[in-house]
């Protein structure tokens, strides 16, 4: 799925701002970001099969950590007020005019990260993407804190005259200072951004091009030498979405995109490219195992049919063309116990001997009945239900059905019976 990442600019949208962004064609790989500007009306259009993220700036954040009340991810209309009361005495403006977004699954932190940025300028840069037919499907900060586990990363930005130096940190939350104020301050770099020795020992550092000389002179060796905006994919990868409370328009979009997202993750990531080996292997061996089984059903029937036929004509050589072997065989048994005079369990006589076999204890025989081939229809009958279930139970016993038709009763043979 092709992801089209818009990263906002510090001013409220006019005619002539300009927004940095980038395209993504499919999962993001080892190819560097082709960063382009252009006005709200010329940035690429939208389709169905796209994503828009908009990358809110690190120096249009501030981070803060809260101890949520018990039981609040209950009451989720009641998480914003919360959320405002708790920061209200850290804040420099009235909560009312300050976007706050909290951390994904904040619930299951003790202490999760809040967001806060200026809500008249995001809606502003918003409603500018929406009427240039942008709807925008995620709002994602360009740096986080990392997990607890996770190393401080220090990543510098921009040029070595109007630069930044960005620290993201997993208990401290995302800072920065300017490459022209770390120059002057005269101490060590990672003192002026306030990190411990070991701190900055174990820090991963990363600058873009302009940027890397500056960042090797401050920080000493080991910085990476990182492609432009390249840590926009990190932050598209995230499960940071400052898209909460007023800002949730087209949640069942966005709910949408996530759902394309992970099917395209899944379907072009390295990562589950065993896995996905894995699977066609299992389809392909389901295919091949259901293909044998149907092919040695086949023969075996066919063999049993081959049994049958060869039978028949051993049995009748007569039969010249064998259709339903079976059938046919019944047929020529029938045939021959006909031209024989015995007796089929669908005579008259067999049947009604086998009638008063079956005869519970008491029960007179019938007077009334009527047969035709295979069938004998019994009036004037009147059992009573003990002598019924019996008397049904002995037929069954001997191969014949009986049951209630009308106002009579109806015995018929095994070779005439109905399912």
């Amino acid at each position: 799925m092709r992801t089209l990442i818009i990263q906002l600019p510090p001013g409220l949208p006019s005619p002539s701002l300009v927004y940095a962004h980038a395209r993504l064609e499919a999962e993001p790989g080892s190819r560097p970001l082709a960063l382009q500007w252009a006005a709200a009306p010329l940035l690429p259009a939208a389709d169905r099969q796209s994503e828009t993220v908009v990358l809110v700036p690190a120096a249009a954040l501030s981070w803060h950590r809260v101890e949520l009340p018990a039981g609040l991810h209950k009451q989720a209309q009641r998480v914003q007020a919360a959320l405002q009361g708790l920061l209200e005495d850290r804040l420099l403006d009235d909560p009312e005019h300050l976007h706050l977004a909290l951390q994904a699954d904040g619930a299951k932190h003790p202490r999760p990260w809040v967001a806060v940025c200026d809500l008249a300028w995001l809606s502003a840069h918003l409603n500018a993407l929406e009427q240039a037919g942008l709807p925008v499907h995620r709002i994602v900060p360009e740096f986080a804190p990392g997990e607890a586990s996770s190393p401080v990363q220090i990543t510098g930005l921009g040029d070595a005259d109007t630069g930044w130096l960005w620290v993201s940190h997993p208990e401290r939350g995302v800072w920065g200072q300017p490459w022209t104020a770390l120059r002057q301050a005269g101490l060590a770099a990672h003192e002026q951004l306030g990190l411990t020795e070991s701190e900055r020992a174990t820090a991963s550092l990363q600058a873009e091009p302009a940027a890397v000389a500056v960042a090797s002179e401050l920080l000493g060796s080991g910085v990476r030498l990182m492609p432009p905006a390249q840590h926009w994919l990190a932050a598209v990868a995230g499960d940071w979405d400052l898209a909460q409370f007023e800002l949730r328009a087209n949640a069942r979009s966005r709910q949408l995109k996530s759902w394309q997202r992970t099917a395209s993750h899944l379907r072009h990531s390295p990562a589950w490219r065993p896995a996905r080996w894995g699977l066609w292997l299992f389809l392909a061996a389901q295919l091949v195992g259901i293909n044998a089984w149907a092919w040695k059903t086949r023969a075996d029937w066919q063999a049993q049919q081959n049994s049958w036929a060869q039978m028949l004509r051993e049995t009748f050589p007569q039969t010249s063309l064998v259709v339903d072997a079976p059938l046919q065989m019944a047929q020529q048994v029938e045939r021959l116990r006909q031209n024989s005079g015995q007796l089929g369990a669908g005579d008259l006589e067999t049947m009604l001997a086998a009638l008063g076999q079956a005869l519970p204890p008491g029960l007179t025989a019938p007077r009334q009945w009527s047969y035709q081939t295979g069938q004998m229809r019994v009036q004037d009958f009147r059992p009573d239900a003990a002598q019924q279930q019996a008397l049904q139970q002995s037929l069954s016993a001997l191969g014949y059905t009986w049951r209630a038709q009308g106002d009579g009763w109806l015995m018929i043979a095994p070779a005439e019976a109905k399912p």
